[in-house]
């Protein structure tokens, strides 16, 4: 597993280093002490995990975790920080986990057990006063309206801060547009309906949720389909 360490304090990164040296399975890709060569770093070193401080000069890390996101594919957030009170705004922003200072080493190898290959293994969203985390292996669609972005999970939905087109580039491949309000899981698709008023909807595994199928779309979701019956029947 690749890390990029950015910290505007040496002593911070010379810590975190030396414990991701004798993590097994951890590499350090790079350390970066200024927020505003983040982004150009991790396109350069495509980074598993970003270690990310929250008080930093300039763009501070919550403003550093959406650009982040945009990137293909997106590296996992861990936040490191001194500061508490930005939990709720860090989860909501699908961060892996957040550490606060000093970081203790069981700590750290918990949070980092957490990210799969290819990007993080959950979404944190709202669900009025709390804070669920939803495993992307049961997250079936993302769809938006007034400004807000839902989660639909098996489990439940909940809200969160992303926009679908940050989602749709941080899970390249992984949910799919089929609307300019809507992403679906790729391997959970089943089948194209046609409701009672000629919308075309599409059924999606363990959830009841119908999410329309814009025209332009279409042509992905019947291929997506015969794919997966082929795949079935081989």
């Amino acid at each position: 597993m690749r890390v990029l360490i950015v910290d505007d304090e040496p002593p911070a990164i010379e810590r975190l280093s030396s414990m991701l040296a004798s993590i097994d399975g951890c590499r350090v890709a790079g350390c970066e002490l200024r927020a505003d060569r983040v982004v150009g770093r991790c396109a350069e070193l495509r980074p598993d995990v970003v270690l990310l401080d929250i008080g930093m000069p300039g763009l501070n890390g919550l403003e550093l975790a959406r650009e982040l996101a945009r990137q293909q594919p997106a590296p996992a957030i861990i936040f490191v920080t001194a500061h508490e009170e930005y939990a709720v705004e860090a989860f909501a922003l699908a961060a892996i986990d957040y550490l606060v200072k000093p970081v203790r080493r069981a700590r750290l190898i918990e949070a980092l057990k957490r990210i799969e290959p290819g990007g993080p293994v959950s979404v944190s969203a709202r669900l009025g006063e709390r804070l669920i985390r939803f495993p992307i292996d049961e997250i079936r669609a993302f769809t938006s309206e007034d400004k807000c972005t839902m989660v639909h999970s098996v489990a439940g939905c909940g809200l969160i801060d992303d926009s679908l087109m940050a989602l749709e580039a941080q899970f390249d491949g992984r949910f799919i547009r089929i609307h300019r309000n809507a992403l679906v899981s790729s391997r959970h698709v089943r089948a194209l309906l046609t409701d009672s008023d000629g919308v075309e909807r599409v059924q999606l595994m363990g959830i009841e949720l119908r999410p329309e199928v814009s025209r332009r779309n279409r042509a992905q979701i019947k291929q997506l389909i015969q794919n997966d019956r082929r795949t079935s029947n081989s």
